[in-house]
């Protein structure tokens, strides 16, 4: 059975879609770590959002269930 591992970060947005930031620098940087984008999310709060959330995701050593940067 395949293992995976999560992790979720966010960053601010201001105006209708338009981030502060770009996320390119963050997300290459981990998946060159080997993790995986699997989603993209705009929690609503009150009809509106302030932040933009990536879910990524690690597969686990088969071998070692360990992440190898978490200890």
């Amino acid at each position: 059975m395949k293992k995976f591992e999560y992790k979720t970060f966010s960053m601010p947005k201001t105006g209708l879609l338009k981030q502060k930031k770009s996320p390119d620098e963050k997300l290459n940087k981990l998946g060159q770590e080997g993790w995986e984008c699997v989603s993209v999310y705009a929690p609503v709060s009150a009809g509106t959002s302030t932040e933009i959330s990536y879910r990524l995701r690690e597969k686990l050593d088969k071998k070692d269930n360990s992440h190898p940067i978490v200890k």
